[in-house]
């Protein structure tokens, strides 16, 4: 059997223009840049950072680029083709575009491919859509700019549906199929570097896609042509995937997935899901392994968290926390999993949760080190029901080790919070007190209380227990508290009375960051339960 070879496909990301067209999604320009910079160390090849002149998030990047080095990734930027009675030269479109066109070679136009949408949106005919078409492209090749062509609504062109999703007539049908092809015909004679097929409101299928390259690739052969995909349907990577197998040189989406209504096609999902079975080389092996990374550092810049199912990059996505596949992976490891974790620069995880038993706490010590008998295990799970329950140690490794530690009687005893109470009041007008009182011991024997003032209770707890132990432990000072997050769990059955699970993150100059968890029916004690994890794991650290 001939071996076909795998197939070397374009990354475009759209993350900083169509990614951000949704709710509540935000990133700084200094974010932006770092970001850009994490792309082209992984080798995506086009970054498509901004609607020409669209706000001033995109003045204030293109401005910010000037000086850095984005390494292998090319920047473009979006518009449209001059407008219906309008000179080419006074567009602003193209006149942002061209001021920038040193630091950013590439314009990407968006050109209404199906002809209801010249007819209504433009309130144009086909010729004179494919006169301004024409004229865009001209200009800015003479202005010496790459140009990509973002055939807005292909596949509903291709496919004969009119708004949402409605067959067209055969004759309007065939009018509009002309126009595309005339569309088609006048861009690959111009030389249009990309001609990307785009399936805007995510409506297609595979089947749909594939037939669509593979008459593109018949009737103009030599062209090479891209595919934006969509996610309304849920098929936005089957559809991508399609487009792949069937020709398309470039896929567009972002790297999270974002976008409006459901998103853009996740571009980590792409890359991975193909690569990983070799139905396309988007990237070398080595920069393969960046993949997860890159994701986490793309959640990072927008202020997200990654979900847990995310595939390819996700927590989930190379772990098993049911106790019965905890056991057969101890037997054969890999035997739950796709493909190697490796390759993207991920490690199989083996969770500790409601789900899990004995083999899944045995398993996941193992992995750190520490190795608990079948019995200490048990031990571990009895003494930390909430945590288990409550997924904790699926939000920290840190408090899963520590609890380890104490499973295996090897904790030394630094500190521990005997008691305390926390004083909250407030007015109608705003006022508010806040303080807390603690009883601790220090070592084996050292008992001692403090009290301290705070902006709530948790930062009143920490003050009063920091006030105490920063006598004892100077190395303390070097520590500080970043990121605070609280989850309800079972809300639903438990109501008010439910319980949560905080995670803390902590931080210190020179050393990897690192999180704590705590799970209890009392937000005060969790977030507590979390601080001093994250004590205790420092001050081991740094042997105390």
């Amino acid at each position: 059997m001939e071996h076909v070879k795998t197939p070397k496909v374009e990354l475009f990301d759209t993350s900083l223009r169509d990614g951000l067209q949704q709710p509540n999604l935000e990133i700084s320009v200094p974010s932006a840049v770092h970001l850009l910079q994490r792309m082209g160390a992984f080798g995506v090849h086009f970054a498509e950072i901004g609607f020409a002149g669209a706000n001033q998030f995109i003045v204030d990047l293109t401005q910010a680029l000037g000086s850095v080095d984005t390494a292998a990734t090319r920047l473009a930027l979006f518009g449209r083709t001059r407008g219906k009675g309008a000179r080419v030269a006074e567009w602003p479109d193209l006149e942002f575009i061209i001021k920038r066109k040193q630091r950013v070679p590439i314009a990407v136009i968006v050109v209404k491919s199906r002809l209801l949408d010249v007819e209504n949106s433009l309130e144009s005919t086909a010729d004179e859509a494919l006169l301004m078409a024409k004229e865009t492209v001209d200009y800015l090749h003479e202005q010496g700019l790459e140009v990509f062509l973002d055939f807005e609504h292909a596949m509903d062109a291709c496919c004969g549906r009119r708004e949402k999703g409605i067959a067209c007539g055969a004759e309007f049908n065939k009018r509009s199929q002309d126009y595309f092809d005339a569309l088609t015909r006048q861009c690959v004679e111009q030389g249009v570097s990309r001609i990307v097929i785009c399936d805007t409101n995510g409506g297609a299928s595979p089947e749909e896609v594939a037939d669509v390259f593979g008459r593109l690739q018949k009737d103009f052969p030599g062209a090479k042509f891209g595919f934006h995909g969509h996610t309304d349907r849920g098929l936005g990577v089957a559809n991508t995937r399609a487009a792949v197998l069937a020709g398309a040189v470039q896929v567009q989406g972002t790297l999270l997935g974002t976008g409006e209504r459901c998103g853009n096609v996740n571009l980590t999902t792409v890359i991975g899901g193909m690569q990983l079975r070799d139905e396309a080389q988007f990237v070398s092996p080595e920069q393969l392994a960046g993949l997860t990374s890159l994701a986490h550092s793309a959640y990072a810049s927008f202020g997200l968290e990654a979900p847990h199912s995310a595939p390819i990059v996700g927590a989930g996505a190379f772990g098993t926390w049911a106790g019965m596949h905890g056991s057969s992976e101890r037997k054969n490891p890999g035997a739950y999993l796709w493909c190697d974790p490796a390759r993207v620069g991920a490690s199989p995880v083996i969770g500790v949760n409601r789900q899990s038993g004995r083999a899944n706490v045995i398993l996941l010590a193992q992995s750190l080190g520490l190795t608990l008998t079948s019995e200490q295990a048990q031990s571990l799970i009895d003494a930390n029901e909430a945590m288990v329950e409550g997924g904790g140690f699926t939000a920290s490794e840190v408090s899963f080790r520590l609890a380890c530690i104490k499973a295996l009687a090897q904790h030394k005893n630094r500190f521990a919070v005997r008691s305390w109470r926390v004083f909250d009041e407030s007015d109608e007008i705003g006022n508010r007190f806040v303080q807390a009182f603690m009883t601790l011991s220090v070592g084996e024997s050292k008992l001692a209380t403090s009290r301290a003032e705070g902006a709530g209770p948790v930062d009143a707890l920490t003050k009063a227990m920091r006030k105490e132990l920063d006598k004892w432990y100077p190395a303390l000072a070097e520590m500080r508290l970043g990121t605070f997050t609280v989850t309800a769990l079972d809300v639903a059955a438990h109501d008010s009375a439910a319980h949560v699970r905080v995670t803390v993150s902590f931080h210190a100059d020179g050393h990897e960051p690192w999180v704590t968890a705590g799970v209890s029916s009392d937000l005060n004690q969790a977030a507590l339960n979390a601080i001093i994890d994250g004590f205790d794991y420092w001050l081991g650290k740094n042997e105390v």
